[in-house]
């Protein structure tokens, strides 16, 4: 009998599409090995990708019918078998059962080759994997940075440009008689050198993102995605916040315009800037 959260899917399961429905059935407790795909056997076209989905007990497995695959209308096996099952040459339902078996195993082929995050055989931890790509690229690269910036902050306006900073060397504190000025060690014990490095500037026209300020949201982003890519990067950064805001005051007076010139005193535009990170990755 089917639990409650299954016959809803048999109900709508023309709503899904195939990633959709593999989420769900994974998290309702089914694993890939008891997903088993066939195609619709028909030959016109359909109007939904998913045709059905059956629930089996014994065996446990779930039964996904697809308007794709060597049975439906756009089959790759020629005509001719299909004129053979119409006239009778061919047992229809011998005909569907021999090919289900070639089905099912094209069909996860495709879905995997489309949702390799689905493929434990080929990727056995598809994040490790990404990240290992993402490493392949030149990640001190200014366009680099700014596709994985605006990637990861997809609400922001970024920015990124090269800037010089300052790298700071702590050379110790110089020893009578043994330190030799100007080549170890200095007087102030530290040492600051322009180095080339990134300056990446975030827009915004909000304060708060979920009830979260932007500066602690992008930290926390900042550390749980961003960080862990650079690893064996040797990057200088620093990254700014702009807020632009949006509380300005009216200016009622002769020849205005209402809702073009509201700003008082003049045409000056307010904002905020705030610094998130300045320093080295590696």
């Amino acid at each position: 009998m089917m639990s409650s959260i299954e016959a809803k899917i048999v109900k709508y399961i023309w709503r899904f599409d195939p990633i959709n429905i593999l989420i769900l059935l994974i998290y309702i407790g089914y694993e890939l090995d008891e997903i088993f795909f066939c195609s619709h056997f028909t030959c016109s076209s359909q109007s939904r990708l998913i045709e059905g989905i059956e629930f089996q007990n014994n065996p446990k497995k779930v039964v996904i019918t697809l308007n794709l695959g060597l049975l439906g209308g756009q089959s790759l096996l020629p005509d001719y078998f299909f004129k053979l099952v119409k006239n009778g040459t061919i047992d229809a339902q011998k005909f569907v059962k021999f090919f289900g078996y070639f089905d099912d195993r094209v069909l996860r082929r495709l879905l995997l080759a489309v949702y390799p995050e689905f493929d434990e055989i080929t990727f056995q931890s598809w994040e490790v994997r990404k990240r290992t790509a993402v490493r392949t690229l030149r990640l001190n690269s200014t366009i680099t940075l700014h596709w994985l910036f605006q990637l990861v902050f997809p609400e922001l306006q970024v920015r990124v440009e090269k800037c010089s900073l300052q790298k700071t060397f702590d050379l110790g504190s110089p020893i009578l008689g043994k330190a030799h000025l100007g080549f170890q060690s200095i007087f102030g014990k530290i040492k600051h050198v322009p180095v080339l490095g990134k300056r990446i500037t975030l827009i915004t026209d909000e304060d708060e993102f979920n009830n979260e300020p932007w500066p602690r949201e992008i930290e926390n982003r900042f550390e749980k995605l961003i960080c862990p890519l650079f690893t064996s990067a040797d990057l200088y950064i620093e990254i700014w916040l702009i807020i632009r805001t949006q509380h300005t005051w009216l200016s009622l007076k002769q020849n205005s315009y209402l809702g073009y010139e509201n700003i008082l005193g003049g045409d000056e535009f307010q904002y905020r800037r705030i610094r998130i990170f300045t320093g080295h990755l590696n």
